[in-house]
Protein backbone atom coordinates (compact mmCIF):
# COMPACT_ATOMS: atom_id res chain seq x y z
CA UNK A 1 0.00 0.00 0.00
CA UNK A 2 0.98 3.35 -0.19
CA UNK A 3 1.18 6.57 1.78
CA UNK A 4 -1.80 8.56 1.95
CA UNK A 5 -2.00 11.61 -0.62
CA UNK A 6 -3.99 14.34 0.07
CA UNK A 7 -5.34 16.59 -2.06
CA UNK A 8 -8.65 19.30 -3.07
CA UNK A 9 -8.71 19.17 -6.86
CA UNK A 10 -9.10 22.46 -8.67
CA UNK A 11 -10.92 23.69 -11.89
CA UNK A 12 -7.39 23.69 -13.39
CA UNK A 13 -6.99 19.74 -12.73
CA UNK A 14 -10.70 19.62 -14.26
CA UNK A 15 -9.36 21.59 -17.37
CA UNK A 16 -6.42 19.42 -17.48
CA UNK A 17 -8.35 16.07 -17.25
CA UNK A 18 -10.25 16.89 -19.91
CA UNK A 19 -7.86 18.29 -22.39
CA UNK A 20 -5.86 15.17 -22.14
CA UNK A 21 -9.30 13.02 -22.25
CA UNK A 22 -10.27 14.86 -26.06
CA UNK A 23 -6.87 14.76 -27.17
CA UNK A 24 -7.53 11.03 -27.87
CA UNK A 25 -10.19 12.30 -30.14
CA UNK A 26 -8.29 14.84 -32.48
CA UNK A 27 -7.60 13.03 -35.56
CA UNK A 28 -10.31 10.41 -35.32
CA UNK A 29 -12.81 13.27 -35.19
CA UNK A 30 -10.65 15.02 -38.06
CA UNK A 31 -10.53 11.87 -40.19
CA UNK A 32 -14.51 11.22 -39.73
CA UNK A 33 -14.95 14.86 -40.82
CA UNK A 34 -13.44 14.50 -43.63
CA UNK A 35 -15.28 10.77 -45.05
CA UNK A 36 -18.33 12.72 -43.51
CA UNK A 37 -17.81 15.52 -45.87
CA UNK A 38 -16.49 13.08 -49.04
CA UNK A 39 -19.92 11.01 -48.03
CA UNK A 40 -22.11 13.93 -48.49
CA UNK A 41 -20.24 14.85 -51.98
CA UNK A 42 -20.69 12.03 -53.58
CA UNK A 43 -24.37 11.49 -52.34
CA UNK A 44 -24.66 15.40 -53.48
CA UNK A 45 -23.11 14.16 -56.79
CA UNK A 46 -25.12 10.96 -57.09
CA UNK A 47 -28.28 12.89 -56.50
CA UNK A 48 -27.05 15.33 -59.84
CA UNK A 49 -26.78 12.46 -61.55
CA UNK A 50 -23.06 12.34 -62.34
CA UNK A 51 -23.44 13.68 -65.90
CA UNK A 52 -20.76 15.87 -65.60
CA UNK A 53 -17.89 14.41 -64.09
CA UNK A 54 -15.90 17.45 -63.39
CA UNK A 55 -18.80 19.31 -61.87
CA UNK A 56 -18.95 15.43 -59.61
CA UNK A 57 -15.63 15.35 -58.91
CA UNK A 58 -15.58 19.72 -57.96
CA UNK A 59 -18.52 18.77 -55.80
CA UNK A 60 -16.82 15.69 -54.02
CA UNK A 61 -13.43 17.37 -53.73
CA UNK A 62 -15.49 20.65 -52.43
CA UNK A 63 -17.82 19.17 -49.87
CA UNK A 64 -14.27 17.42 -48.43
CA UNK A 65 -12.40 20.23 -48.41
CA UNK A 66 -15.34 22.14 -46.64
CA UNK A 67 -15.24 19.79 -44.00
CA UNK A 68 -11.89 19.59 -43.38
CA UNK A 69 -11.89 23.18 -43.18
CA UNK A 70 -14.28 22.20 -40.30
CA UNK A 71 -12.28 19.90 -38.67
CA UNK A 72 -9.54 22.27 -38.41
CA UNK A 73 -11.64 25.19 -36.85
CA UNK A 74 -12.75 22.45 -34.47
CA UNK A 75 -9.49 21.25 -33.47
CA UNK A 76 -8.49 24.64 -32.34
CA UNK A 77 -11.74 25.86 -31.03
CA UNK A 78 -12.39 22.52 -28.82
CA UNK A 79 -9.23 23.24 -27.05
CA UNK A 80 -8.92 26.56 -26.35
CA UNK A 81 -12.39 27.54 -26.22
CA UNK A 82 -14.80 24.64 -25.01
CA UNK A 83 -12.70 22.60 -22.67
CA UNK A 84 -12.61 26.18 -20.59
CA UNK A 85 -16.14 26.45 -20.30
CA UNK A 86 -16.62 22.87 -20.03
CA UNK A 87 -14.78 22.23 -17.07
CA UNK A 88 -15.34 25.01 -15.29
CA UNK A 89 -19.50 24.35 -15.47
CA UNK A 90 -18.68 20.71 -14.38
CA UNK A 91 -16.47 22.00 -11.62
CA UNK A 92 -19.50 24.50 -10.29
CA UNK A 93 -22.31 21.95 -11.00
CA UNK A 94 -20.24 19.07 -9.15
CA UNK A 95 -20.03 19.94 -5.65
CA UNK A 96 -17.67 17.07 -4.31
CA UNK A 97 -14.82 17.89 -6.67
CA UNK A 98 -13.88 20.96 -4.49
CA UNK A 99 -13.99 18.62 -1.23
CA UNK A 100 -10.79 17.21 0.29
CA UNK A 101 -9.82 14.05 -1.33
CA UNK A 102 -7.45 11.15 -0.05
CA UNK A 103 -6.48 8.72 -2.52
CA UNK A 104 -4.26 5.44 -2.44
CA UNK A 105 -3.44 2.62 -4.38
CA UNK A 106 -1.89 -1.02 -3.05
CA UNK A 107 -1.78 -3.95 -6.13
CA UNK A 108 -5.05 -4.45 -6.77
CA UNK A 109 -7.12 -1.11 -5.89
CA UNK A 110 -7.30 2.81 -6.22
CA UNK A 111 -8.87 3.73 -3.31
CA UNK A 112 -10.37 7.30 -2.93
CA UNK A 113 -12.72 8.50 -0.25
CA UNK A 114 -13.91 12.40 0.91
CA UNK A 115 -16.29 13.18 3.40
CA UNK A 116 -19.12 12.07 0.53
CA UNK A 117 -18.30 8.76 0.68
CA UNK A 118 -15.41 6.48 -0.72
CA UNK A 119 -14.43 4.26 -3.56
CA UNK A 120 -12.48 1.70 -4.45
CA UNK A 121 -11.69 1.06 -8.53
CA UNK A 122 -10.19 -2.35 -9.02
CA UNK A 123 -7.17 -1.54 -11.67
CA UNK A 124 -8.67 -5.02 -14.00
CA UNK A 125 -12.10 -3.52 -14.02
CA UNK A 126 -10.42 -0.42 -15.39
CA UNK A 127 -10.07 -0.28 -19.79
CA UNK A 128 -7.00 2.32 -20.23
CA UNK A 129 -5.28 4.97 -18.84
CA UNK A 130 -3.54 8.03 -20.04
CA UNK A 131 -1.01 10.73 -18.33
CA UNK A 132 1.05 13.45 -19.26
CA UNK A 133 2.75 15.79 -16.88
CA UNK A 134 -0.64 17.68 -15.58
CA UNK A 135 -2.82 14.54 -14.68
CA UNK A 136 -3.19 11.14 -15.04
CA UNK A 137 -6.75 9.51 -15.98
CA UNK A 138 -8.21 6.54 -15.30
CA UNK A 139 -10.33 4.94 -17.45
CA UNK A 140 -13.65 2.90 -16.32
CA UNK A 141 -15.28 3.28 -19.71
CA UNK A 142 -14.20 5.50 -22.59
CA UNK A 143 -16.07 8.45 -21.62
CA UNK A 144 -15.71 7.90 -18.00
CA UNK A 145 -12.99 8.15 -16.07
CA UNK A 146 -11.49 9.21 -12.82
CA UNK A 147 -8.35 11.90 -12.63
CA UNK A 148 -5.35 12.31 -10.37
CA UNK A 149 -3.60 16.08 -10.86
CA UNK A 150 -0.05 15.09 -11.25
CA UNK A 151 0.70 17.91 -8.73
CA UNK A 152 0.17 15.38 -6.09
CA UNK A 153 2.82 12.93 -6.79
CA UNK A 154 6.21 13.32 -4.89
CA UNK A 155 8.11 12.51 -7.63
CA UNK A 156 7.83 10.63 -11.06
CA UNK A 157 9.15 7.24 -9.25
CA UNK A 158 5.51 7.66 -7.76
CA UNK A 159 3.75 8.33 -10.20
CA UNK A 160 5.12 5.65 -12.00
CA UNK A 161 4.59 3.37 -9.28
CA UNK A 162 0.69 3.76 -10.22
CA UNK A 163 1.30 3.35 -13.83
CA UNK A 164 3.81 0.21 -13.06
CA UNK A 165 0.46 -1.47 -11.12
CA UNK A 166 -2.18 -0.37 -13.84
CA UNK A 167 0.83 -2.34 -16.47
CA UNK A 168 0.52 -5.03 -14.19
CA UNK A 169 -3.43 -5.33 -13.99
CA UNK A 170 -3.02 -5.63 -18.21
CA UNK A 171 -4.80 -2.00 -18.12
CA UNK A 172 -3.54 -0.67 -21.59
CA UNK A 173 -2.55 2.94 -21.65
CA UNK A 174 -0.16 5.96 -22.82
CA UNK A 175 1.99 8.31 -21.54
CA UNK A 176 1.88 11.55 -23.68
CA UNK A 177 5.01 14.40 -23.52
Amino acid sequence: MTEKIIFTPTEDDLRAAYGLHLKQMGWKRFAYLLLFGLAIGIAMAAYDGFDDMTKAIGLVAGMTLWAGIVALVMSVLVPTWWVPRLSKKIYNQQKDLRLETTSWWDDEKLHSSNEQGHAHLTFADMIKWRADDKIVLLYRSDHLFNFLPARIFKDDAHKNGLIRRLQDAGVPGEEQT
